[in-house]
């Protein structure tokens, strides 16, 4: 299908600006590292069943040792270093100022893509880049003031470990492309990389002596119900149609068209959080877009 990789980005933009705001949401009542956990088991859930109806089978055992082993790693680097640093940026920041921080990882993706993948990106490719991530910076360079420091850390902290997040986010979609060059379909990958993720997570929370404290908070129904929906918008829908759009597209492009989520997550935002949208902001939105048109044509 002529511009599958780049439509399946499109559609995890959209995934995950519902799960950004739903996770912040669901992060203000359980903090950020319960909501890692629980999130990341739930979608677990989610994705086994999905590939059992597609598949016939919880567990990819048409996966190669190499491809699994790529994957893991993946999923260790995404999921437990990126998410736990973005979840931390999404409650101290909020949404706004998290997905600024956010916005970084596609530029990492590109660079890491040039060095570790060898992919090369023509100078239209590049043009279309340069203007999504204009309008980014458009939308989201000149907010309102920072926050005030948040019990999980200082608005400093926050963007340390939004940065952190964007390089954990960038690294595991490279990694990700080694593995989908084997010929693994994504929701295969997908399974894998969570399930990694659901190991340590596990692992660490026995280990610091936090695994059953982690399952208090969802006796808060409503926490639970937004962790729930943000997990099926995030890491089960969201993250198949990113390795769709990496199988598809070059791991450059891919991350680009889905950096469009933050304009997105101001949108839903506006609705569900109260913030203001500006002329300033339809603008860098329309420049976003105009660059995705690009990517799509060039």
């Amino acid at each position: 299908m002529k511009f599958a990789g780049e439509i399946a980005a499109l559609g995890t933009a959209v995934c995950w600006a519902a799960g950004s705001n739903l996770f912040a949401a669901a992060g203000g009542r359980m903090g950020s590292v319960v909501l890692n956990r629980l999130r990341i088991t739930v979608a677990a859930v989610f994705l086994c069943i999905a590939l059992v109806a597609v598949r016939g089978s919880p567990w990819p055992t048409w996966a190669t040792p190499a491809q699994v082993g790529l994957l893991a790693v993946s999923g260790l680097v995404g999921f437990i270093f990126g998410d736990n640093n973005y979840f931390r940026s999404l409650v101290i920041l909020g949404p706004g100022k998290a997905a600024l921080v956010a916005s970084l990882a596609p530029v990492f993706t590109a660079v890491l893509g040039v060095f570790v993948l060898g992919e090369t990106l023509g100078p239209v490719a590049l043009g279309g880049m340069g203007l999504t991530l204009g309008g980014l910076v458009w939308v989201l360079g000149k907010r309102d003031r920072l926050v005030p420091a948040h019990a999980e850390g200082s608005v400093l902290a926050g963007i340390v470990a939004g940065v952190l997040g964007a390089l954990g986010q960038a690294s595991g979609y490279v990694i990700s492309k080694l593995a989908l060059e084997g010929g693994i379909d994504p929701l295969s990958a997908t399974v894998v990389r969570v399930a990694a993720a659901v190991l340590g997570v596990w692992i660490v929370a026995a280990w610091s002596g936090d695994a059953v404290r982690s399952l208090a908070p969802l006796r808060d129904r409503r926490a639970a119900s937004f962790m729930v929906g943000g997990a099926f918008f995030g890491p089960f829908l969201g993250v198949t149609l990113s390795l769709a759009a990496l199988q598809h597209a070059e791991a450059g492009v891919a991350a680009s068209i889905t950096a469009v989520y933050p304009i997105l997550t101001l949108v839903l935002s506006s609705r569900f959080h109260g913030e203001r949208l500006t002329a300033r902001i339809l603008g860098g939105a329309l420049l976003a877009l105009a660059g995705v048109v690009v990517l799509f044509l060039r």
